[in-house]
Order: structure tokens, then sequence, then C-alpha cells
């Protein structure tokens, strides 16, 4: 058990103690507030009595500030604990600094308007204007026009600069604010409050501090003085950091809520242009629209979901090719089918592809004749007419639409030619009448056109025309004989499954005719390309080919020597033929055979052709990754499109080419025949470029018009800036940039082409960015020495972690429970109870569509909810797995990085299996929650729907109306396809938006953070960035929900405003508390416990689980499985600041200062700590075997080999799954071994470290073996900071030596303080007297220091006679060279060296600060020493004989050696050396 304080101390001073812990928490919080309140006329009394003061040197203050003193009742409550020292500040100054903002804003405001007026007089005298025609002149738009002109011009002159205009910019409501806000702070100021410059006290950086508070009491005048100033720079100190509380509050505000309409231009400066980008990249809006966002989000989304479909006949596919190969390999070798002996996998996967994509005639759709002979195609023409007939319908429906944004123009364009008339009828002129009416009458005409057209499109869009998902159905195809033969034979062989595989067959080409029926529908496809998808219904199937394929991870294509051969035989095949073919070679009718020679030079030259086609990568395929696809990359960033780019949602050509690759080079490519792969390649390839054409027309529909155009033509751009200003905007790529046309096939399909789009929003449509690890040696190199192992770090620590697993599922929990899950009503309940008890079962589905899919046992329509589900953005989004796929993609990218990979395409089957659904099951971990949260939302909003009245008849009539009820759920919906789509969409869309940006979503980090990922910097940087904009969105969609006006929202957003506090600071706080009270833990153990945690967890919810067998505690770091802990961690940084200042004379400010340095490191440590291989490399290498945590990697005394392997040891460890040393202390809990240090593990506390709430012993006493080591050589560093000064070789000045001194004597006492702190928690922890003295007694520490420490009080010592030999030394052999006699500076520094000594003697450690302010009398003759050339100097050793060498003759007249008669011509200077030397004398 802990000691008490009597045990230490005895029994008389356990007063003082007692009463810190006899006040409760809530006590000593309204005391303070009443003692601030109290304090208030107390400041504006002490005020006028220190201007009485100042006046009349009295000491009238201080009884004042006594009296406010004696008469407050609960000035000891109140500073009792940190909480009523903290309610006592905020009491004290908040009431007067908002009231002094309040009037100084007003002030300012008032002054600002002053100010105005004088400028426009200034202004309208200028132009001639008076009286009240200057009102209305300035309301005139050509006389605004003339100011602007006026005032360009002067300010390109360089006149245009005003004492009015500064004022009028300077002056105003926000500039009177904080200085009245600091003219209140002064009022009030309290030393005990202090300042955060007090932070600097004691460091090299105290005499840069100035508004740090001279706490040096006086007498009279001087100390009236001295409270005036303070008062000075508490106040400033205060108007300072309220402006920068503004500048920090919009700062954030701008993060933390980006404009949903984008930022217009960049910034012109490159560094303006740096930060701006950084603070744009922190939101995944990347400074384009909200729009823009959820539409990119929305095509990515569609895409992976269309491509998940494909998974299930791909699964079919394999199932079948497994278990019939075998059968029919076995009949084909009995003979029983044909000659071939033997039927491989290769030969059934090449029959399927041949079945899904033979066609009869190649003109038109389906066979001439519907018969089932062999060729005959699996869709009949009759089928595939109707089809298309449906097609051509819903394709006219979209062109219409597409005309939206030109309708709308034009009609604008309308409107202002007929004003234009109106203004030209009003002059009074019979001819303009007549010339209105003409020009009027064909416009109005063609104006009520218009607007019947734009009606007909607006009903089409309310209607939701959407494409037509499912225009095939199964029952359109047919067997076809191709197909019956296969199916026939498969029974012969004994295949019971026909019917499945038929059904897979028809079902995978049925799903790449509906996603060619998608494509056509969007008419952007021109009538070569439509007619060519037409005539493809049925047969289509794209041609692919290793060489071109994005392999999976460990794969990589390469050409082999078998591969080179096969090509060869086949280009020799065509040789040989064409050398029949040709009549040269023909003699008499016969053909002439080639001759040896002529064999080899054929040879020769396809040996050379091969080559050289390799070398080139085929051109007849190198256009599909031509990067001049690519809209406008290469003219926005002025160089060649990265992979990057080209990935980014453009528009992608390659089903669109024709492949013409003769036969050998096809062999050469890689041709992939399989139909399970061409199968997924085909719908992937159609439906990027259906999602990216469908991208494009919305973003051009919503940008291209309105007040927030964010697209224009040139002409539209000269027409609204004019000529010149348009000009000059087209080619400013910091304002537009241009999308170049597209070239082949895609030209004209996007109707961004030609067009010139803001800057930042052309960055977000077309997600530009630099992957400069692609470029050159240098990215390379940093790509496998840093990028590569710290992914491979990552992947250990996450994905290949069994604890880990557990603990993404356990802490997930909390998003649930963060968005209401906390505080269910009936009607959650019923959501997640299971469907036996009545319930709707979400939890079992949520299981069913994650565990069922990782084992491949999930049902169709199991995984057509899944799929719908990635549709909607909901699942496959974990943070940390995706950053750590994305930061492997990185390293992947580029020759080089293929090559690395392709060596672990060597891992067995196995391996790489077990790691994909290692990888799977981390995300399914999320996905989870995602669901259950999905469901949740979803109940609760089909709930409050209904009560409020919205319904599937009429929720797009109130989305597009003017109720509260409209505007609040349309601005709650990003993707108009679900909207449109039904009722159930909408509801969909309206659960699925709170999940994408309520919950961590990797699709949602900006830019900023993509490309931290790619520095050696931090870990998992994705997630901590999402925890900071999922928790503010949850805040900010209550706020929403409780202000809509709507009862129902309003309760819901009650429930999750309380639910998410509760979850993020309400469970940590209430665990602690629980567990204190039930293991007997007082708040003064906790405090201490943090001294001896390690360096990670001090600023981390520690909950208290018990005691060992000697008494110390046992506690869980509950943050290691809190998500939520990176919002809370810097407010815990302030709290342990606070509390470790109790019972000291560190001021509040200074405390808490401290505390929010800590918590702005906390809150930057996941983005700029060494990430987890770094941090090792870097222990072994720069740190010199000793970690960030100051252990150490290896000995000191250890010999060089052995320190190396400890180093590659260390560094391999980072590279280890994070559940080995959780995996071996279980273990050994079970066996009954003891680890490393001779610990015996706890079974059940290892037991709950697989869960990720692992129980930690403190064990103080090895914690203070690490503290005393630690303490000791900060001693030493101390010491050193006087001694290498002092001693460098050249000229010190007894100033500089009397500096030194300080600074040095004052990190000492810092050291001495901390060491001191951690001896008083490890006696509040209970470790014994003895066992602390044992420990803190080390060699090298002296005994009068080692006693001071183990009493708490500090006295400086004085320079050792090492110093002060080698000082006289040094000084002595520079007078000697300089020719000069100057005293010793150690001798001249004495008198104040012995002050300070005597001044600071026994201080005590905890209650006093150090006093290293000299008198006047004592630093006179230092402040005004000559100050005399230097000269550096290596001296030899000391000699000890010359340490009392005769000083130089004093001339008895004078007073002063020869060489000072000589030097100091100033009759003052020389007085002031005589009297240094009396007073040495």
């Amino acid at each position: 058990m802990a000691l008490s304080y009597e045990d230490v101390y005895g029994v008389q001073d356990t007063k003082k103690i007692n009463t810190a812990e006899d006040v409760g928490f809530f006590e000593s919080a309204l005391a303070g507030v009443a003692t601030g309140l109290w304090n208030i006329p107390k400041g504006f009394v002490s005020l006028g009595a220190e201007i009485y003061d100042l006046v009349g040197d009295t000491d009238t203050a201080k009884s004042v500030e006594q009296w406010f003193d004696d008469v407050n009742p609960f000035d000891d409550e109140a500073e009792a604990r940190t909480i009523g020292r903290v309610t006592q500040a905020i009491s004290q100054i908040a009431p007067v600094a908002v009231g002094g903002a309040l009037l100084g804003a007003r002030a300012g405001k008032a002054a600002a308007r002053g100010l105005a007026k004088k400028a426009i007089d200034l202004r309208s005298a200028e132009l001639g204007v008076k009286g009240v025609e200057r009102v209305k002149a300035l309301s005139d738009l050509s006389i605004a026009q003339k100011l602007t002109r006026k005032a360009v011009a002067a300010k390109r002159a360089g006149k245009y600069f005003s004492l009015t205009n500064a004022g009028r910019k300077i002056m105003g409501p926000v500039s009177g604010g904080v200085i009245g806000g600091g003219i209140g702070e002064a009022i009030v100021t309290d030393e005990d409050i202090g300042t955060f410059a007090d932070i600097a006290r004691g460091t090299s950086l105290e005499p840069f501090a100035i508004t740090m508070l001279d706490r040096e009491t006086k007498e009279g005048r001087d100390e009236a003085f001295r409270r005036l100033k303070n008062r000075l720079k508490f106040g400033t100190e205060g108007a300072l950091f309220n402006l920068a509380l503004l500048g920090a509050g919009k700062g954030v505000q701008k993060i933390r809520t980006p404009d949903v309409k984008g930022v217009d231009e960049y910034v012109s400066g490159p560094v303006g242009k740096f930060f701006q980008k950084v603070r744009l990249g922190l939101s995944p809006q990347r400074g384009g629209t909200r729009q823009t966002l959820e539409l990119v989000q929305q095509s990515k989304d569609a895409i992976k979901s269309l491509e998940l479909g494909t998974l299930k006949g791909i699964e079919q596919l394999d199932t079948h090719t497994k278990e019939l190969v075998p059968l029919m390999d076995d009949l084909y070798r009995k003979g029983f089918i044909s000659d071939k002996k033997g039927f491989s996998e290769t030969d059934f996967l090449n029959e399927i592809k041949s079945i899904m994509d033979t066609k009869v005639d190649p003109t038109f759709i389906g066979p001439k004749t519907e018969t089932t002979e062999l060729g005959s195609a699996l869709l009949p023409n009759k089928q595939a007419k109707a089809a298309l007939g449906r097609i051509k319908a819903s394709k006219n429906i979209q062109q219409s639409i597409s005309e939206l944004p030109t309708v709308q123009k034009r009609i604008q364009d309308i409107d202002e030619q007929l004003k234009s008339f109106n203004d030209l009828s009003k002059t009074g002129d019979s001819q303009d009448a007549l010339s209105a009416t003409l020009g009027r009458e064909p416009l109005i005409k063609e104006r009520a056109q218009l607007n019947r057209r734009f009606k007909e499109i607006q009903e089409l869009i309310k209607d939701g025309r959407t494409l037509k998902k499912n225009v095939f159905k199964y029952d359109d195809y047919v067997v076809s004989g191709q197909l019956k033969q296969l199916l026939d034979n498969a029974k012969k062989a004994g295949y019971k499954n026909t019917e499945d595989l038929k059904q897979t067959i028809i079902n995978t080409r049925l799903s790449i005719d509906n996603v060619s029926s998608l494509l056509m529908q969007t008419g952007k496809l021109g009538k070569e390309d439509f007619d060519t998808f037409a005539q493809g219904l049925g047969n289509y199937f794209t041609e692919e080919y290793k060489r071109f394929t994005k392999l999976p991870l460990f794969a990589k294509y390469k050409v082999t020597n078998e591969v080179r051969q096969a090509a060869f035989e086949s280009l020799k095949a065509d040789k040989l033929k064409a050398w029949q073919l040709d009549p040269a070679n023909s003699f008499k009718g016969k053909i002439v055979e080639p001759t040896k020679d002529q064999l080899k030079r054929i040879d020769d030259v396809i040996d050379e052709q091969i080559t050289n086609y390799i070398k080139k990568e085929s051109l007849d395929e190198a256009n599909v990754l031509d990067k001049n696809f690519v809209n406008g990359v290469e003219e926005a960033t002025g160089k060649k499109a990265t992979k990057e780019e080209i990935k980014a949602v453009s528009l992608s050509p390659s089903i669109l080419e024709e492949k013409v690759a003769a036969p050998w080079q096809k062999i050469l490519l890689g041709e992939i025949k399989d139909p399970r792969y061409t199968f997924h390649a085909t719908v992937s390839k159609q439906a990027h470029l259906l999602y990216g054409l469908k991208y494009m027309d919305e973003i051009n529909r919503s940008l291209s018009v309105g007040p927030n155009q964010k697209i224009f033509t040139a002409e539209e751009l000269v027409k609204k800036f004019g000529k010149e200003q348009g000009e000059s905007l087209m080619s400013d790529p910091n304002k537009f940039r241009l999308v170049e046309p597209s070239a082949g096939k895609l030209s004209g399909m996007s109707p961004l082409e030609g067009k010139y789009i803001r800057a930042p929003e052309y960055d977000a449509i077309f997600d530009t960015s630099s992957n400069w690890l692609n470029n050159g040696n240098v990215g390379s190199m940093y790509r496998y020495m840093l990028l590569t192992p710290k992914a491979m770090a990552q992947v250990s620590k996450t994905i290949l972690s069994p604890v880990t697993h557990v603990r993404n599922f356990m802490s997930a929990t909390l998003f649930a429970l963060a968005n209401g899950a906390i505080l269910p009503n009936i009607s959650d309940i019923s959501t997640l109870a299971p469907k036996v008890l009545g319930g709707k079962g979400v939890i079992g589905e949520a299981r069913d569509l994650t565990a069922k899919r990782i084992f491949g046992t999930i049902t169709d329509a199991e995984r057509t909810a899944y799929r719908r589900l990635k549709g909607l953005g909901v699942v496959g989004t974990q943070p940390e797995a995706l950053e750590t796929i994305a930061l492997t993609r990185d390293i992947q990218q580029g020759a080089t990085g293929a090559k690395a990979f392709d060596k672990l395409s060597k891992l067995p089957a196995g391996v790489k299996k077990a790691y994909q659904k290692a990888q799977e099951s981390y995300i399914a971990e999320d996905d989870f929650w995602k669901i259950v949260t999905f469901n949740l939302e979803k109940n609760r909003y089909q709930n409050i729907l209904g009560k409020i009245g919205v319904t599937k008849e009429n929720y797009k009539e109130i989305l597009n109306g003017d109720s509260k009820v409209g505007k609040f759920l349309k601005r709650k919906v990003a993707r108009p396809d679900f909207v449109n789509e039904s009722f159930e969409g909408f509801v969909d869309e309206l659960s699925a938006n709170i999940v994408r940006n309520q919950v961590p979503n990797y699709e949602y980090i900006g830019a900023t953070a993509k490309a931290l990922r790619q520095s050696p910097f931090g870990n998992f940087i994705a997630f901590p960035l999402e925890i900071l904009r999922t928790g503010n969105n949850i805040i900010t969609q209550s706020i929403d929900e409780i202000t809509s006006g709507i009862p129902e929202l309003r309760a819901l957003g009650l429930r999750r405003l309380f639910s998410f506090g509760t979850t993020v600071g309400g469970i940590p706080i209430v665990a602690t508390e629980v567990f204190k009270a039930k293991n007997d833990v007082s708040t003064e153990e906790m405090n201490a416990l943090k001294r001896f945690v390690p360096e990670w967890s001090k600023n981390s919810t520690l909950i208290p689980v018990g005691r060992d067998e000697k008494g110390y505690l046992k506690y869980i770091d509950y943050s290691y499985s809190n998500a939520y802990d990176f919002l809370i961690r810097p407010y815990m940084s302030v709290q342990n600041a606070l509390s470790q200042s109790d019972g000291t004379n560190e001021s509040l400010k200074q405390a808490l200062a401290g505390g929010m340095t800590e918590g702005a490191k906390e809150l930057l440590e996941p983005f700029a700590s060494e990430s987890i291989f770094a941090e090792a490399l870097i222990d072994s290498t720069i740190r010199r075997g000793i970690g960030r945590d100051g252990k150490e990697v290896w000995s000191p005394s250890d010999d060089t080999m052995v320190k190396i392997a400890k180093g590659m040891v260390h560094v391999g460890g980072a590279l280890t799954p994070g559940s080995l040393s959780q995996l071996r202390r279980f273990s050994e809990s079970v066996t009954g071994k003891t680890g490393t240090y001779g610990d015996l593990y706890d079974e059940t506390d290892e037991l709950f470290g697989l869960f990720g709430y692992r129980t930690i012993n403190s064990n103080p006493e090895r914690s203070l073996n690490f503290m005393v080591t630690k303490f000791t050589n900060s001693l030493r560093e101390d010491n050193s900071l006087f001694v290498r000064e002092v001693l460098k070789g050249g000229r010190v000045t007894p100033k500089d030596f009397l500096s030194a001194y300080k600074y040095s004597q004052a990190r000492r006492y810092q050291s001495l303080k901390d060491m001191y702190k951690n001896i008083e928690a490890a006696r509040t922890l209970g470790v014994s007297e003895n066992t602390i003295r044992t420990k803190v007694k080390r060699k090298g520490l002296k005994k009068e220091v080692f006693k001071d420490l183990m009493n708490g009080v500090f006295t400086p010592i004085r320079p050792n006679a090492f110093v002060i030999k080698r000082t006289s030394q040094i000084n002595r052999d520079l007078n000697e060279k300089e020719k000069v006699d100057i005293p010793n500076p150690y001798i001249e520094t004495l008198p104040q060296i012995n002050e300070l000594i005597n001044n600071n003697r026994r201080k005590s450690l905890l209650d006093e600060n150090i006093d290293f302010i000299e008198t006047p009398e004592s630093t006179e003759a230092i402040i005004n020493e000559p100050v005399m050339p230097q000269a550096s100097l290596t001296t030899a050793p000391i000699n000890p004989s010359l340490i009392n060498t005769k000083p130089a003759d004093i001339s008895p007249q004078s007073g002063l050696t020869e060489s000072e008669e000589a030097l100091l011509s100033n009759p003052l200077d020389k007085l002031i050396r005589q009297r240094q030397r009396n007073k040495t004398v």
C-alpha cells in the first residue's frame, strides 16, 4: 500500500495535506468561482491603490490586497485543487475581459465608421461630387467604377497609401475588442495566475520573454511601478493571446467547416500557395465544392460496386472448373468424346470464353436464324432488338437532360438582351423604340420555347430519369449450340451441376451486356461507337494482355523463355507461309523451299523483330496507357502526367480501342483467355468509362451555371470580366485551367473539353497529384530505404497482428455508440435485437455480410446487399488498412517497384491467400459496425420521416420545396443517383451520408494526408485525421438536428450530442473514477503514477485495476483501445500539467502553457513523429543506441559487433507483428514461466490483453532506476553548460561568466526539482524510503547534493577548482598574447556568485522559486565593464606553478596598471576600474 504522509514526515505536518484531501472536486470548483468574482473588485481597488503608491511612494496596495484576501472565506478551498485554481482564473478574468472586449468592439466600430466616412469624403472630393449627390453617386455604378479605376491606378503608382486608409484597415470591431479585452485583463491581473511567458523563467529564452512577470517584491514607489508594469505585461499578453485565439479560431473554422462552394483561386506567391494547399488538403474537398467531392466518390463507389458484382460469377466459374475438369479429362482420355487425349483447365476456360463471345452474323445483333447449331450466339436477334429500342429511348432522355446548362445559359443571354432593349425603348427616341420592339419579338418567342424546354428537362430530372440498370433479363438468353454441346458432354462425364453451369455462363454474359447498355444510354457515344457496342451485345469481351494489366500484389508479368519461343514459332510459321505465297519463291508452279542460310536469316530477323517489339512494349497496345488521353493534366501541371493522375476519374478509352496485335504479339503480351479474368476486366473497363462520362456530365451540369459557376467558356470569361481581365485569367494557372480537348475515341465525349475551370475546382475534379517517388533515382532510393520498411512495419502491426484485429473490432464499437447508440430508445433496441426476439437483427445482418464474405459462404441476397452498401460508400473504407494498401501501391509504382514486389510473388500460394484474408478481415471488422450504424440511422430516419409526413409519394416534392423539412433533408443528401432512384434509395442515402461523414472513412482524407503518407514521419496518418473530421461532423450533425425546428429531429440531435460527449469524455472519466473507488486509489496516487508510466502513456486515460503483491498499482491504458483518444489527448496534457503543478508557486498560466505545449505535441504526434521503422532505425544510428523513451538498445560497454547485432534486432523488431509480445506473455502466464525481468505474469491480466485491454504493473522501483540514470546525466549536462562556455578558450567577460553560471544553475535547479517530484511520487506510490535512498544514491552524486535532494532543497554550487584554475590560466595566456592586463572573470564575478548562493541557499524544490536577480550595487561593475578585444587561443595544459603568478605592478597614484593606463583613455572608465579593484581587495 501507499505510504501515508505521517509515515514520511511525521504527524505534525499533516494539516496541509488533509486540507487538500478533504476538499471535494465540486466544492473546490465553486470556491474558485466565488474567489474569482471576489477578486474582480479587488483588482479595481488595488489598481487605484497602486497609482496612489506610485505618486506618494507608499505601500497602500499591499494592505488593500491583504484585506481582500483576509475577508475572502473561499480562498483555501479554491487553492486546494487544480479545478479550483482553474475556475478562479476563469471567473476572475472572463467577465472583465469580455466586458472590455464588448466596449472595445463598439469603440473600434465607431472609429472605423468615422475613418471610412472620411475616406469617402476624400474620394468624393477628388471626383467633384458634393452634398446629397455624394451618397447617390456612390451608389451609381459608373461612379463606383471611376472610384475603382482611380484606386487601382493610384495603387499601381504607389500613391494609394494614406493614414486614413491605413487606420480604416487596422481599426474595427475586432481590433477594438482585442484591445478592450487586454485592458480588462490588466485590471484584474493576478500574479498567482501569471503569464504564459513565465514558462521561460530559468531558461535561455528568459531574456526574450518580455511578458514574463517580475516577481521580485520591492517597497514604495518601486513596488507600485513593478505592479503596474506587471499589469501592462498581463494585459498585453492577454490581448495578443485573444488575437491569436481569433486567428486560430478562424483557421480551425475553415478547416472544420470548409466552404461547400469551394475556393475560387490559389494565392499567387509560392509560400502562400503552399500553405493554402496544405490547409485545403486537410479537407477532402481540396478547395473544390462539396458537390464535386460527393460526385467523384459516388462514381468511385459505383465502379467498385459493379466490380464486386463480378465476383460471384468468377467464384462460380472457379468452382465449376475445379469440379468439372477432372471428370471431363477422364472422359477425353477414354476417347468417348474425340481423339484428343486429355482435357485441361485451359481447354475448359477457352471453351467458356468462346461460348460467351461467339457471334454468327457480325453485321448486326444476334444470328440470322435462332438455331442451336454450333456457333450460334446466346442472345437471339429478337430480344436484342427489343433491348436496343429501350436503350435508344433512355439515350434520348439522357441527351435531353444534358441540354440543361445550354438552355439555362441561352435563357440568361436572352434576358440580358431583353433588358437592353427595354432600356433602349425608354430613351424617348421613336427610332430606338421601334428597334427595341423589332428586336424583342423574336427573343420573346425563343424565350418561350426555351422555357418550355427547360420545364420538360426539369420534369425529367424531377422524375428521376436515371439510366436503366437491367435492360437485359435472364430469359432474354438461350442455350447456344456450343453451350449445349458442353452441357451434354458434362452430363456424360457425370457432372450433376450442369443447370448451375448454364446459369453461370448466361449470367456472366448478361452482366457484361447490361453494363454495355448503360454506356449506350449515356448519349455520349458517337454513332460509330454506339453501333459498335450494339454489335457487341451478346458477344463482347475485351482483349486483355498481362503486359498491360495491373496485376495484384505479389505478381508481375514476365516474358519467359517459353513465351518467347512460342511467339518465335508463331511468327516463323507466318514468315514461312508468306514465303510460300510469294511468287518469287516458286519455279514452274512448285514452291522452292528456303535453304539453310535463308532459314538462318529468317530466324535472325524474327529474333531481332521480337527483341525490338519487347523493348518498345507493343506500340499497338501502348495507346491504352497513352498519357494524352487524360484530360488536361499535362496542361495543368506543366509536365507529363503521372500514373496517379491517369488513375483519376478521367476518361479511359481502352474499351473503345480495337486491338490489332498479331498472333505472335498476343503471345508475347500474354493474352489472357481465362474468362474469369476477362469478365472482371471487361466490366471494370466499361464501368470506368461509364461513370467517367456520367461524372463529367453531372459536373458540367451543376457548375456551368448559377451563382457558384466554376466552369466557363472563353467567351463567357471575356463577357463576365472584360477582354483584358478575362484573357489574363485564362493565362493564370492559379486562377483558371483549360481542359484540353481529348484525342482519339474520347474526342467530344466530355462536356468539359475546351472549357476553363477555376484552378482549385480543376484539381478537385481531376484529382491531380504528383507522385515524386516515380521520378529519378532519388525517389527509388527513398522508396526502398524508408517507404518499404514503413509499409512493412504498418502491415505487421495491424493486418498481421491478431491482437490488433481484436482491438480494431472492439474499438470500432465506439463509432456506433458516439452516434447515439449509447443512449438507445425503444426503436434502436428493436433494430439491434435478434429476429428471434422480434427485432430486426441488424447485428446478425452485419455478421453475415462481413464474416460470411471472408469465409466464402455469403448468399446471393447478402452479396447484393453488400454491393448496395459499397455503392453507397458505407463499407470497404477502413482508414488504417487502406492507408497501408495505398502506401504499398506507392512503392510498387514504376519498373523498379514492380521488380521488388516480383520477388514476393515466389511466396507460397497459401501464404499469399492467408495475407489476403487477413487484410480483408481487418476491413470487415470495421465494416461490421458501419453496417450496424447505417441500419440504426436508417431505422431512425424512417420513423422520423413517417412522423413528419414524408412519404414515397411526396418526398421529391418536399426536397424541391422551400419548407424547413425539405431544406434540412436536401442538405443531408449528397448523391443524386440514389435520391432519384426511389424513396428507399433516398432513405439509404440519408443514412449512408451520415456513416460516410461520421465514421472514419479513408476515401475522405485530403491531399495533405496523402502526401504525409509518403513521408518518413507518422504512423497511420489517415486515422487521426478522420477522427478529427468525423468527430467534428457528429457535433455539426447534432447541432443541425437540434436547430432544425423539427421536434423529432431535435430529440435525435440531443441524443446524438449526449452520446458523443459520453463516448469521448464520459466513458474514460467514469471508468477511471469507478475503478479508483473500487481499488481505493487516491487522486494523488494517480498523479504520481503518471510520472512512472512510459512516455506515450503520460497523457493517456489510465484505469487502476488493482495492486500487485507489493502494493504497487496495476493499470490499463484505456487510450490504447479508445478510438476517440486523439480528441481528448490534448486536454489530458493540459490537465496533467495543471495537476502536476499543485502545491507549488508555479503560476497557473505557466503550468497551462506547459500543458498546451504538450497538448500541441500530442496533436502533432501522429504526423510529426518518426514512423515505426524510422524510429527504430534512428535509435540504432543517430541516437547511438538510446531509444526515444531513454531505454538502451545496447550497453555502452558492448563490443562493436554486439552493438551492431543488437541494433539489427531492434530494427527488425519494428517489422514483427505487435501481437507476438502479448502472445508470449500470455503463454508465460499459462505455463508459469517468468519474463525477461523475472516478472511472473497473471493469466487473467494477459487474457484481457488479447482483447486490447492489457493490465500493466507500474513497478515504480524499476522505473526509478531509469529516472536516476536520466537525472545524473542531466546534472552532468547542466554543469557542462557552464564549463563549455567559460573554458572554450577565448576571452570570457565577467558578464558572460556570470550569465553562464546562472543558466547552468537554473537548469540544475530544474533537474533537481524534476527528480524530487519523482521521489515524492515514488513515496506516494508506496516505495519505501530505504529503497528510494538506495536507488538514488549513485556513484558520482555528491553527498551534499544527495542530502539536499532527499530533503527537497536546493543550493547553488560554486565553480569547482578545475574551472577556477583553468579560467585563470586562459585569462593569463590571453593577457600575455594581447599585451593587456584584464582581470580574471571569475575573480570579478565572485561577489555576485556568492550573493546568488546566499540568496538561494536551501530553497525548497516544491514551494519556492530560485532568485537570480542581483542587487544594483552588485551588478554595477559588470554592467559598466569595458569591452576588450577578444582573441581565440588554444591553450596548453595548466601549469600549477603559474596559478599564483605575481600580478602586474599597480601605480600607487592612479590605482591602475600600465596597460590599463594605456587602454582606458576615458576618465570614467578609469574610475570604474579603480572601484572594481577596491571591491576585490
